[in-house]
This record gives C-alpha cells, sequence and structure tokens, in this order.
C-alpha cells in the first residue's frame, strides 16, 4: 500500500473547508459554541475537526486501519480511541470465557485485572524473572512459559507483556513458538511497543515475532495524541468477528476523530520516515549513557548487561548515591525542570522518543550533576540492599478469580491485620501500573513492606480504596 498516503489526514483536510449548517453533535457545532478563552488557547481548527463518524468518514477510517495493518505487518488493524486499555481488555474477552484459564505474566497491566474481571476468566499467573543487581523485571521466561504450559494444557491464551515499562523485551519469538506447539494463541501487551519494527537496531515487533493479538499505545513513544492506540491481528488462531464483537462492548460509540487522525499521521511518520528519526533517537540515548555513566557512582545500564533492552528506554540507578528515585525526581523536575517518565524506589527512567534533542539531553546531563552535588552521597554505595526491596512472585495461584472477588462482599480492616487474608482490591504503584498485589491474591507481609516503603517514599499506590494503606479490603 501507498504508505505515504493519509487518508484521515485528507478527510479532515477537506472538512475545514466544508461550511454547512452542522446539526449534529457534538454540542459546540465545529466550534461555534466554544468559549472564546479555550478557542484562543486551542485555535479554531481543532474544534471545526471535533467530528462523529459522519457518512463520508467511514472509508477513510477503513483504509486508515487498513494501512496501519500493511505497516506494521499484521492482517487486520483496528484503531482504538479508549488505549490500550480498551486493546488488552479486548483480547482477554475475545480469546477466553467466564472460567476458562489463562496463564498471564504476573507483570501484566492493571487493564489486564480489569479484564479478567469482565470475563470471568482464571488467571495462572507466570513469575518473572528478575535482575537484582539493577532491581529489574526481566518478564517472563520462554522455560517458564513452557513449563506452565505442560502444567496448564487446558488454558485457552497466553498472555505477556513486552516491551515493559523499563524497555525489556521478552523472547517473543520462542515463546509464541512455544505457546503455538499448544495450539494456543499468545496475546502481547505491546503498548510501549509502536516504534519497534521500524529499526534494524531495536528489538523486533511482537507482530514480527509471531504474536497473534498485539496492542500498542501508539501515543507513547511514537507521534499520536494520548489515549489513542492500535490493535493487530495476525493468523487465523483468533476469528476477527470476536475482535469486533468485544470491541463493540468496550471501544466508544463515539469514538474522538482528532484521535483517530493523529494515529493515522503517526502511522505513516513511522512508516514512511520512522528509521531515519529513530537513528537520531539512539544516538541521543547513547550521547545521554555515556555522559550519565562519568557522573560518580551513578549508573546507566544498556545492551551489554540487558541484550533484549530497546536503547530509547533509559533507566538511571540512583540508590548507587543513596537517594531513592522519588526523591531523585522531586529535585529534578522542581528545580531543574527535568521531567522523568516514572521514579522508583532505586532507578528514574526515561522515555526517548522521536520528539526529544540534543538540548533535553543536555539538560538530563545537567540535572543530574546537579541532583549528584547536592544530593548525592559522595560515597559508591546503595540505599539499601535491592534485596530487601525484591519482590519474589510465588507459584501461588488466587482460588477465587478476579471477577468472583470484585463481586464478593468484603471488609475493611488494618492492614497490619490482613496477613493472610484475600485481597479485595489491586493496589500498584502508578506508573507503571503494575500491581503488586491483585484482586483474589492472598496478602503478604513482604507485599505490605513493599508497598508501605513506596507511599513512605513519595510514590503513590493507585487503586487503594485508603490512600494511607492503614486499611485495606479484604473478601
Amino acid at each position: 500500500m501507498n504508505q505515504n498516503s493519509a487518508p484521515l489526514l485528507e478527510a479532515a483536510q477537506r472538512y475545514l473547508h466544508i461550511d454547512h449548517a452542522p446539526f449534529y453533535m457534538p454540542g459546540h457545532k465545529r466550534g461555534q459554541g466554544i468559549d472564546p478563552e479555550f478557542v484562543s488557547i486551542m485555535g479554531e481548527n481543532i474544534f471545526r475537526l471535533d467530528l462523529p463518524e459522519l457518512p463520508d468518514l467511514e472509508d477513510p477510517i477503513a483504509e486508515a486501519e487498513a494501512l496501519a495493518a500493511d505497516a506494521y505487518g499484521s492482517d487486520r488493524a483496528w484503531f482504538l480511541t479508549n488505549g490500550s486499555t480498551c486493546g488488552v481488555q479486548a483480547m482477554l474477552l475475545a480469546t477466553c470465557q467466564y472460567g476458562d484459564k489463562i496463564l498471564i505474566g504476573r507483570n501484566c497491566h492493571k487493564a489486564a485485572i480489569a479484564g479478567l474481571v469482565l470475563n470471568g476468566a482464571m488467571p495462572v499467573y507466570l513469575p518473572t524473572d528478575y535482575l537484582p543487581e539493577f532491581d529489574l523485571d526481566l518478564g517472563v521466561s520462554p522455560e517458564t512459559l513452557e513449563l506452565f504450559l505442560n502444567l496448564h494444557p487446558d488454558a485457552k491464551a497466553v498472555m505477556l507483556v513486552s516491551p515493559n515499562y523499563f524497555g525489556v523485551c521478552g523472547d517473543l519469538t520462542k515463546m509464541a513458538a512455544i505457546a503455538h506447539s499448544f495450539n494456543m494463541p499468545l496475546l502481547v501487551d505491546a503498548a510501549h511497543g509502536a516504534h519497534l519494527g521500524f529499526h534494524p537496531d531495536l528489538p523486533i515487533s511482537a507482530i514480527q515475532a509471531g504474536a497473534d493479538l498485539v496492542v500498542q499505545s501508539t501515543h507513547k513513544v511514537a507521534g499520536s495524541l494520548t489515549q489513542s492506540s492500535i490493535l493487530h491481528l495476525q493468523g487465523d488462531r483468533i476469528n476477527a468477528k470476536q475482535i469486533d464483537r468485544a470491541l463493540q462492548i468496550l471501544r466508544s460509540s463515539s469514538p474522538n476523530l482528532l484521535l483517530m487522525i493523529s494515529l493515522d499521521v503517526a502511522r505513516r511518520q513511522m512508516a514512511v520516515n520512522g528509521k531515519e528519526l529513530l537513528t537520531e533517537t539512539l544516538k541521543l540515548g547513547k550521547a545521554a549513557r555515556s555522559q550519565l555513566n562519568k557522573i560518580p557512582n551513578l549508573h546507566v545500564f544498556s545492551k551489554r548487561e540487558v541484550p533484549t533492552l530497546d536503547d530509547t528506554r533509559l533507566t538511571v540507578m540512583t540508590d548507587c548515591i543513596g537517594i531513592t528515585g522519588f526523591e531523585a525526581d522531586e529535585y529534578l523536575h522542581t528545580q531543574l525542570d527535568v521531567m522523568a517518565e516514572m521514579p522508583t524506589l532505586t532507578q528514574l527512567v526515561f522515555i526517548l522518543s522521536l520528539g526529544n534533542t540534543e538540548t533535553d539531553i543536555d539538560r538530563l546531563v545537567y540535572g543530574f550533576q546537579q541532583l549528584f552535588n547536592k544530593k548525592g552521597k559522595k560515597e559508591n554505595r546503595k540505599l539499601v540492599p535491592v534485596k530487601n526491596y525484591e519482590l519474589r512472585i510465588a507459584n501461588y495461584q488466587p482460588k477465587l478469580t478476579p471477577r468472583e472477588v470484585y463481586f464478593a462482599k468484603s471488609d475493611r480492616i488494618h492492614i497490619n491485620n490482613a496477613i493472610g487474608r484475600i485481597s479485595a482490591e489491586s493496589l500498584c504503584p502508578y506508573p507503571p501500573g503494575i500491581p503488586l498485589l491483585c484482586l483474589g491474591e492472598e496478602i503478604t507481609l513482604e507485599t505490605v513492606k513493599m508497598l508501605q516503603a513506596i507511599l513512605r517514599s513519595g510514590g503513590i499506590i493507585n487503586g487503594a480504596s485508603d490512600e494511607t494503606l492503614e486499611t485495606i479490603l479484604v473478601v
């Protein structure tokens, strides 16, 4: 297909010149009823293009989705304006029914747990490998997947996360082959991988690796607007009609045209100029790593330590200079206007993309130089041994499905009295939105200590009905 075309953008350009009496939604009528101050900030065109699915937009949308499938190498693509949350849940609804088993990486996003509440499936959590030196989740290994498939050959699907928030990619080619050998589809939450497949120095995409269903947040590292994503299907293990059926439930009946136009344009940009743009992004990443590693005691890991790393993701270890990632994050953004993507107890994570510049890297490096001088401990030491913060995920499987727990009666008790009880809520540091405690899991002392340490250090615990974490809901 002609990847230089952008059918939705072309339709938008036509609509800018159409002058008609609009007796359709939305109520502002192409900007005529918008608050003038809002118009002065945003400009007029954005409101003139805030349109419903008008009849002559159906063909451009279908063509834009076909171009996206062609660019990424899938058989079918769906534009999502509810974010990858919608795509993750659609994958689960399309492949599993009430009571079915699904093998799912325990590092899954909270959207997957919500999807399990919707479909009533029983998760069989796959433990992930862990690299203590960098406090780093490495995802599910092929060996772990094969072991659990042999233990649960009656499962209906496998769902994995790749890349993860730190840019670590799994060996998806091998894992797709393993899953398919059990006649099981592989579903991949590739929310952070919309740029993969467009540069030879980056890991291959989940689609190229052979996954059956893949969702990607095009807005995270490519050029579309926030909340816009694409869901991809390839092969015949899953019927496209099942995806359509799931999306009828999950997808907005009033999709935002501006988001879809941005997906169309972001696809074109990646397909036509992706390699060139990503070459510059990778150069910036290499320069940042080189300069940051010259700062005493700081360390930024790369493919030398983590061969499956996406080098556009930059993780700086802060524990070696005696401060938490939360403290480092607060100093950098309040004092130096350098904004990280995610702090953890031991790290700061930065996303590099086609939108970053050399000036951004200069400010990042200068920020860490100032951070070290003002806040860092001069001796090379860890804040605490990493193993104290390590949360090993035991081979524990819940007795109740997330759906059963969601609708079960619950009691609120003090969190110190909750050890051994079954959690009625999912608690996850945000970002990355990965639950440390899932609906239906047994509450352990280690998990409680981890959650309290994150909260005490300035982190945010999403999903907690009691923001202080003094109490928790239990079944």
